[in-house]
């Protein structure tokens, strides 16, 4: 860092330099910095990328990244009273061990007993922001969906679009057309996708569903 208010880094995506103090950080799960130049976010950067700035930020950006998580966790401690999982009582408890523990207010709510981890997921997966997707101009891989199951898309409306394996992690990409249905993905497949990085892309729901009736059309034809 050459300034008081300048912390220069490189883009993963662009590979511009920029000063991370002018930029703003995603509202994604874990808040991530957006390049001013290609306008991308570093969610999906590798692993070391995101440690690294994360290792060698200024306290003041830390602190930036600290508050939006501390908001997002308040919503979480809302919506789980108003579904009745826990009572006002038991989110002011939380929040004090919260204090103590230096957890992320999902993880003590689950040590408390009150919820599970799997619920807390799938509440937290509706607060996210999600970046659409054109299909028409996305390259699907019909064989992708055929590992995963053209009767399984069509349950789900959902269209897997890439997996990439790798020694650190697992990521899938979805296109799915509304948050609920990514509730019910994320809720009958929450044992399978513990140890995968799912990365959904909200699309159009009538291109959604005339590429799932063509992969259908398809499917039958192959079999005639």
């Amino acid at each position: 860092m050459t300034g008081v208010d300048e912390y220069i880094i490189t883009c993963w995506q662009c590979a511009a330099p920029f000063n991370a103090y002018e930029a703003s950080f995603c509202q994604h799960f874990d808040p991530t910095i957006i390049c001013p130049f290609c306008l991308k976010c570093s969610c999906d950067a590798p692993v070391e990328y995101k440690k690294n700035f994360v290792k060698n930020s200024p306290r003041k950006l830390l602190e930036e990244k600290i508050l939006i998580e501390e908001g997002r966790d308040l919503k979480l401690g809302e919506r789980l009273i108003k579904a009745r999982k826990i009572t006002e009582n038991q989110l002011k408890q939380a929040i004090e061990n919260q204090k103590l523990l230096n957890k992320r207010l999902g993880e003590v709510i689950v040590m408390m007993g009150l919820v599970t981890e799997n619920e807390v997921r799938v509440f937290l997966v509706d607060q996210k922001e999600i970046d659409e997707i054109d299909l028409e101009k996305t390259k699907i891989d019909f064989s992708l969906v055929k590992k995963v199951g053209i009767a399984f898309c069509l349950k789900y409306k959902m269209i897997p679009l890439e997996y990439l394996e790798s020694d650190k992690e697992k990521i899938l990409r979805i296109a799915i057309s509304s948050k609920e249905d990514l509730l019910r993905l994320k809720a009958k497949l929450a044992n399978q996708l513990m140890d995968i990085v799912l990365i959904p892309y909200l699309a159009d729901k009538e291109k959604l569903n005339a590429l799932l009736k063509e992969f259908v059309d398809d499917d039958v034809l192959e079999l005639e």
